[in-house]
């Protein structure tokens, strides 16, 4: 389950030297808009695009969410310093950078952003009325 997924992602973690971040399980990340920051207070299961009613703003549910979660764990004090193939953001050049980024492989699709392709899902676009 779950638990034995969690053991195994904070092992090898340890082992690579990444970071695993952990968010409560009752967290509002799909209840909150990612825009402005408004809590809806009751969003079913079956409600798969985000609508907000304070500033109008529609993304997927799960997009959502993922922003939400993203700007939780990347405080906005706190500069990020890796990208996500791991090449090192700030361009310092008194140091090398401490890893070399992994090639980008090239896109499938022309707009939008895809989320869990392998599964399926379609492209989203996001919209504020």
């Amino acid at each position: 389950g779950f638990a034995e997924l969690r053991r195994q992602l904070v092992y090898k973690s340890m082992r690579t030297g990444a970071r695993v971040h952990v968010i409560d399980r009752w967290h509002p990340s799909s209840k909150t808009c990612s825009n402005c920051g408004t809590v809806k207070a009751k969003l079913s299961l079956n409600e798969r695009t985000y609508h907000c009613d304070a500033c109008g703003f529609r993304i997927d549910r799960d997009l959502n969410a993922a922003i939400n979660i993203e700007k939780r764990i990347v405080a906005p004090s706190a500069e990020e310093t890796l990208n996500a193939r791991g090449g090192d953001v700030r361009h310092d050049r008194r140091k090398p950078a401490a890893q070399t980024p992994a090639k980008r492989e090239p896109s499938s699709h022309n707009n939008g952003m895809r989320l869990g392709a392998s599964l399926g899902n379609e492209t989203v676009q996001t919209t504020t009325d």
